[in-house]
C-alpha cells in the first residue's frame, strides 16, 4: 500500500462534555468556597455605592455561565477567529484575576489589590470583546455583560480604596 493513497480521517467535531466547564467553575471557584467573605478588615467601611452583599454570588454565578459560554465558543476551532490564541491567553488571565480575588481582597484585606484586580477585569475583558468582535460577534455579545458589572464594580472598588486604609501595604485612608 502506498503513501499517496492514505487520507487522514476528518478531525472530530469539537464538543465540550456538561460536566468540563461545572469542574472548571468548581476550581476557579475553589477558594472562595472556602474565604470568609464579609468584612475584609475590621472597620473597613464599604462604599456606599456597592450593592447589597446578596447581589454578588448572584451576579458572579450568572457573568462565570456567560464567560465560560462564551469561552467555549472561542475554543472551537470551526470558528474562525484572528488571535485566537492571545484571546485565550488573555481569558485565562481573567480566570486567574476572578479566582484570587477573595484571596487579594478578604484573606490579604487590600482594598487597593482588590480595585486594581477589578479594573484589570475590566480592561482585559474590554480588550477581549474588541478583538473578537471583528470576528463572531456572538461571543462579544455573551462577554458584555462582563464589562458592565466589572465597570460599575471598577468605580466601587477605586472609592473603596479611596475610603478605606489598606492593611496590606500599610497605607491610609486617602480620602474621606
Amino acid at each position: 500500500m502506498s503513501d499517496a493513497s492514505y487520507t487522514a480521517p476528518p478531525p472530530a467535531p469539537f464538543r465540550v462534555r456538561w460536566w468540563q466547564p461545572l469542574l472548571f467553575w468548581v476550581i476557579v471557584n475553589a477558594w472562595g468556597f472556602v474565604e470568609r467573605g464579609g468584612q475584609p478588615f475590621e472597620g473597613h467601611q464599604p462604599s456606599p455605592l456597592q450593592p447589597p452583599g446578596w447581589a454578588f454570588p448572584v451576579m458572579w454565578f450568572t457573568l462565570n455561565v456567560f464567560q465560560i459560554w462564551g469561552d467555549i465558543r472561542l475554543l472551537d476551532p470551526a470558528r474562525r477567529i484572528r488571535d485566537r490564541g492571545l484571546l485565550i491567553g488573555l481569558q485565562a488571565v481573567t480566570w486567574v484575576i476572578y479566582a484570587t480575588f477573595s484571596l487579594v481582597y478578604f484573606t490579604l484585606g487590600s482594598s487597593i489589590l482588590a480595585a486594581a484586580w477589578t479594573v484589570s477585569f475590566f480592561i482585559i475583558t474590554s480588550i477581549c470583546i474588541a478583538l473578537v468582535a471583528r470576528d463572531d460577534r456572538s461571543i462579544a455579545l455573551i462577554w458584555t455583560p462582563l464589562i458592565l458589572w466589572t465597570g460599575f464594580a471598577s468605580v466601587v472598588g477605586i472609592h473603596n480604596a479611596l475610603i478605606n486604609p489598606d492593611p496590606l501595604f500599610g497605607t491610609p485612608a486617602l480620602w474621606g
